[in-house]
């Protein structure tokens, strides 16, 4: 009996960690927009998703949002860089340099696209801050229809994410800021 006790409670953990783990990922299933927002980061795998979106003429502009980083460019240059060395056109890109913040990425992208006259987009960052993005965008995006797209999460099956220091502070650092834009963010 102590046994069985011992495995049910073990299996339980498992399954709240797991569904804590789930609970951060959105992921829609791209359909046509104005353009396609990829939220700042830096370049990498971010980037080469919301790229092979555009590739695929889910929408014919994006926007790349960061500010400033430690070095003399901003985040949406780095990854305009890297837009543009994947064949994506100069004309195609627009940059939003201000924002230090999620909260701020929205809010200055939300005013590029009202002054282009975007009806709807494409949101695409990394798997863990999708919860927490698409909160945040769908709060300031009043009237702008919005699909948030992940980067995949390739390390979801290798361990269990309380086991591996980075995704470990990845899933707590989310839940953090979830609950900080909860309580002071509105």
């Amino acid at each position: 009996m102590c046994l069985a006790v011992v495995i049910v409670s073990v299996f339980r953990y498992e399954l709240v960690f797991d569904a804590m783990e789930n609970f951060l990922i959105v992921n829609g299933e791209p359909k046509p927009a104005d353009v396609i927002i990829i939220l700042g980061g830096g370049p990498g795998e971010v980037v080469d998703v919301g790229v092979r979106l555009y590739q695929s003429g889910y929408a014919n502009k994006i926007i790349l949002t960061g500010g400033s980083t430690s070095c003399e460019t901003t985040e949406a240059q780095l990854m305009q860089r890297q837009a543009l060395s994947s064949g994506v056109p100069k004309d195609d890109i627009l940059l939003e340099e201000q924002a230090r913040s999620t909260y701020e990425n929205a809010k200055y992208s939300f005013e590029i696209m009202r002054s282009k006259k975007f009806r709807s987009a494409i949101l695409v960052t990394s798997a863990y801050h999708t919860r927490r993005a698409s909160m945040i965008f769908n709060r300031l995006f009043e009237g702008i229809e919005l699909t948030v797209c992940s980067v995949p999460n390739n390390l979801r099956n290798t361990n269990k994410w309380w086991q591996d220091s980075r995704r470990a502070e990845a899933v707590v650092y989310e839940y953090l800021k979830l609950v900080w834009d909860y309580l002071f963010a509105r």
